[in-house]
């Protein structure tokens, strides 16, 4: 069998030039087209982008416009009929609007009462545009009019209008009469090359203000007119008034006025360019080919060394120890290839210590997982512990004995601590999932503070502790339950980790536009190197907190990021071990409103009295506890363990109120509730009470039926506060968890 003869690499690249030449020069002709092509659509995006920005100044000038309007009309003179006080206001107002010619007030009937130029008592003029004016008064909505004269000797001015609306219906159209030579100024501001024309139009295709200047209300060319009618935007060729020859980008306003601003460029100039670039390609494609055929010849006797090189290198590349020495041969290829093998040796050195640093992060996940399982088990451990003694010490004392009573205090305190620590674990979850939500309110920081301060108190929960409370009326718009959480965590923070007899100062201020909450102690203080990392989850314990003070370190980070959702932030200082630590929580400052919108919803509940109390639980512990709690109350209770003995007993027992588990084996509440409902009509308020207490949650509840939502667990005030509002078909959401 004979060898196929075999070329050597300066004869292929002898023989790439010569068949190249040929189809290189077909395409550069192509490319040569297309570049011309290409370019004439560059030149035209780039001056619709730029109509486009022009367009969107005179829209924000007339947005302006309207906006002041809008404000004008919400004056106290003008809803209280008095037009002699709303003129002086429109008088104030009009030397502010260097852009204004007049303001002016009409009727929907198109008879103008207010005019600011004209003295009181005189004669005034017919309403300008009336056209635009009944559009308001029908639409109800702004409306820019076109360019106008009161009279033909009057200057020209462009109405822009809104509608004063009472009880729903346009009861005045406010108008301000606006200078078309401020849009000029716009125009003029786009510093347009000489030769370059800019035109705003109306919507009656007349001009508005022109760059060079024509006379405002003059019509614009017929192409300007026919093209901006017909689109959005766009790119035409066509004639200027002047019958120069152009091609224009134009751009229709975006407010529905039918305003289009057009800037047209001279034809020579769009064509020009493109023409050069197609001219130099050729020369350009020619020059190329002509060198490369030459450099052909050259370059072929410096690559076969190099790529001999390279063949042995890339040979011992794969076991991974070879030191790489790159050729010299001054071609990129050539350095490319060397290149590659360089990084190819050390991508195999960097793998394995890639591998051996996920193996490094999988073993650090794993301990920061069995550190985060052991603090969990500990802080649950103890408050079980506490519980099952007092368990034990009530089994064998009377209830109302001084033992009896430590032992129901000790439980009350642990089942509190176990909730706020499970409560904190499951917000911290939901703000990191970005699954909470927030329902602002306008209300004052500082009574906010001092109302949680004096709850504490009350509770006994600040100890021996000296509290001082320093406030200035600081109003913020806020989620008010989210607050209330910011500051007892700060302040439970602070008296945790403040030895008895110590102060702690809390103080509420305006700062400029920050509404400011400042919490600081004469505590244990915070280490320097943990400073940064306190708002960090899980960050406590034996490495700057007190260790005694148990927590799983979720409060100060449920802080921080339950403030930043808020628009706020949160900062801590401290000057080291024993020093004492400052949290400083700033929120945006809102307008002060008065002390009737301050104040707190009351929260006093009045007993229910008796009611026939139907409990519905699968678990027996919890209804039979929940039936008993009731009894004591002095309700008549009934219970069932399933969804089909409840809707039975319910329908013989006649209740007033039904407390009904929505996770039951048979029937979920959900359906329950229809079929009490359907059964009962109106006769009785359903109560979920449930552990699922999502937004979500409670609508379902709702739309199957439910009068109020209760999450797990539940104290005796909560239920006696809903057994007293609730009545049937008047939704009450859980207070307690309502994200």
């Amino acid at each position: 069998m004979t060898r196929e003869r075999s070329l050597t690499i300066r004869s292929h690249l002898l023989l790439l030039a010569s068949g190249a030449v040929l189809p290189v020069l077909v395409f550069a002709v192509v490319v040569s087209v297309i570049l011309v092509e290409q370019e004439r659509r560059t030149f035209e995006r780039g001056a619709i982008e730029r109509a486009r920005a022009m367009m969107s100044a005179v829209d924000a000038s007339l947005r302006g416009s309207l906006s002041t309007l809008q404000a004008l009309a919400a004056s106290r003179a003008l809803a209280a009929g008095d037009l002699g006080g709303f003129r002086e206001s429109a008088l104030r107002l009009l030397p502010t609007q260097p852009a204004w010619h007049n303001i002016t007030l009409g009727l929907p009937s198109g008879e103008r009462i207010v005019d600011v130029l004209t003295a009181p008592g005189a004669p005034l003029p017919p309403i300008l545009d009336l056209a635009s004016a009944e559009r308001v008064v029908k639409t109800e909505q702004p409306i820019i009019g076109d360019v106008s004269r009161q009279r033909p000797d009057s200057p020209p001015v462009v109405p822009v209008r809104v509608p004063v609306l009472r009880d729903g219906v346009v009861a005045y159209v406010l108008t301000a009469q606006v200078r078309p030579e401020s849009f000029a100024t716009l125009i003029r501001e786009q510093q347009l090359s000489e030769g370059w024309v800019a035109g705003l139009i109306d919507g009656k295709g007349n001009f508005v203000a022109r760059v060079p200047p024509r006379p405002a209300g003059e019509p614009a060319s017929a192409a300007f007119r026919a093209e901006s009618q017909r689109a959005k935007e766009g790119w035409f060729r066509g004639l200027t008034v002047e019958g120069r020859d152009t091609f224009t980008a134009f751009q229709r306003s975006a407010l529905g006025s039918n305003w289009a601003i057009g800037r047209a460029v001279p034809s020579e100039i769009v064509l020009g360019s493109p023409t050069r670039t197609a001219w130099l390609m050729g020369l350009g494609a020619l020059t190329a080919l002509a060198l490369g055929f030459v450099l052909a010849v050259a370059t072929g006797n410096r690559i076969v060394r190099p790529m001999k090189t390279l063949a042995s290198l890339a040979r011992s590349v794969g076991d991974g120890s070879a030191t790489i020495a790159l050729p010299h041969g001054g071609l990129q290829e050539i350095d490319a290839i060397g290149l590659a093998l360089k990084q190819a040796h050390g991508v195999v050195r960097e793998r394995q210590s890639l591998i051996q640093r996920e193996k490094d992060a999988v073993e650090a996940a794993d301990r920061a997982k069995d550190e985060f399982i052991a603090t969990l088990s500990h802080e649950l451990r103890n408050p079980l512990a506490a519980l099952t003694s007092a368990a034990a010490i009530l089994r064998r004392n009377d209830l109302n004995s001084d033992v009896g009573r430590e032992a129901r205090e000790v439980i009350e305190r642990q089942i509190a601590n176990m909730s706020r620590m499970i409560e904190d674990l499951l917000d911290l979850s939901r703000v990191i999932a970005g699954k909470i939500s927030l329902k602002l309110e306008h209300f004052d920081l500082a009574l906010l503070v001092s109302s949680v301060v004096t709850a504490w108190q009350k509770a006994g929960r600040l100890g021996r502790h000296a509290v001082a409370v320093e406030t200035r009326a600081a109003w913020v718009v806020a989620d008010r339950t989210r607050l209330e959480q910011i500051v007892a965590n700060l302040l439970d923070n602070a008296v945790k980790f403040t030895p008895t007899g110590k102060h702690v100062r809390v103080a509420v201020a305006p700062n400029d536009e920050w509404a400011e909450l400042i919490v600081d102690d004469d505590g244990r203080g915070i280490a320097p190197e943990l400073l940064d990392r306190v708002f960090d989850p899980f960050v406590q314990g034996d490495q700057w907190m007190s260790p005694n003070a148990g927590g799983l370190g979720l409060g100060l980070a449920l802080v921080k990021r339950l403030v930043e959702l808020q628009g706020g932030s949160v900062s801590v200082a401290s000057a080291g071990v024993g020093r004492g630590a400052s949290f400083s929580v700033r929120l945006p400052r809102a307008e002060a409103r008065s002390e009737e919108s301050a104040a707190f919803p009351s929260t006093t509940s009045k007993s229910p009295g008796k009611k026939r109390v139907l409990v519905i639980d699968d678990n027996e512990d919890a209804r039979k506890s929940l039936a008993t709690l009731l009894a004591f109350e002095g309700h008549d209770t009934y219970e069932a363990a399933s969804g089909a003995r409840g809707t039975e007993l319910a329908s013989h027992v006649r209740p007033e109120i039904a407390l009904i588990d929505i996770g039951l084996p048979d029937l979920n509440g959900y359906e329950v509730a229809r079929r009490i409902r359907a059964d009962l009509n109106s006769g009785v308020a359903l109560i979920a009470v449930t552990g699922y207490g999502q937004p979500e949650d409670q609508r379902r509840a709702f739309d199957a039926g439910f009068d109020a939502h209760l999450v797990k667990p539940i104290t005796i005030a909560q239920l006696n506060e809903v057994l007293t509002a609730a009545r049937p078909q008047t939704p009450i959401a859980s207070t307690e968890h309502d994200d």
